[in-house]
């Protein structure tokens, strides 16, 4: 009977303060959502997204252009949804983090990215990344060349 009392009362606990029982969870995703900001991983989704709405943009630009007294309204919608929503999808990313990597991952991770060689990486990631794809596309060039 005490240990029944025990269960019930643990969860009763559980259920009225379940933040508790999930601790763990929570501060996985908090260090997950920490790593999302750090890596600026919310800018190639914007990037994207611009990207995407370009052809819009130059729609109302165009129309702007007649008129140069108006701004245009796409870009300004645009650009307060990306302010508005921003934060929604730096929670979104953390999830699939905190669903992949361990705590102790996390952790390690974000200690790189503090560290002078961390943020050496993050300064030139996207230089790295340009001049990858560059070479990327002379390589797959050649290698056109010799199967042709």
């Amino acid at each position: 009977m005490k240990n029944l009392m025990s269960i019930l009362w643990v969860v009763i606990i559980i259920g009225l303060f379940p933040w508790q029982a999930h601790s763990d969870e929570k501060d996985q995703l908090e260090l997950a959502f920490r790593l999302v900001e750090k890596t600026g991983m919310t800018k190639t989704f914007v990037d994207l997204s611009e990207a995407f709405m370009a052809t819009y943009f130059e729609r109302y630009d165009s129309a702007s252009e007649q008129s140069p007294v108006k701004p245009n309204p796409l870009r300004k919608i645009f650009s307060d949804e990306v302010y508005l929503g921003e934060e929604e999808l730096k929670w979104m990313l953390a999830e699939i983090f905190a669903t992949h990597l361990k705590e102790s991952e996390l952790r390690a991770i974000l200690a790189f990215f503090d560290s002078p060689s961390g943020n050496a990486w993050l300064e030139k990631k996207l230089l790295i990344h340009t001049e990858s794809e560059q070479v990327g596309l002379e390589w797959g060039r050649l290698l056109t060349q010799r199967v042709l």
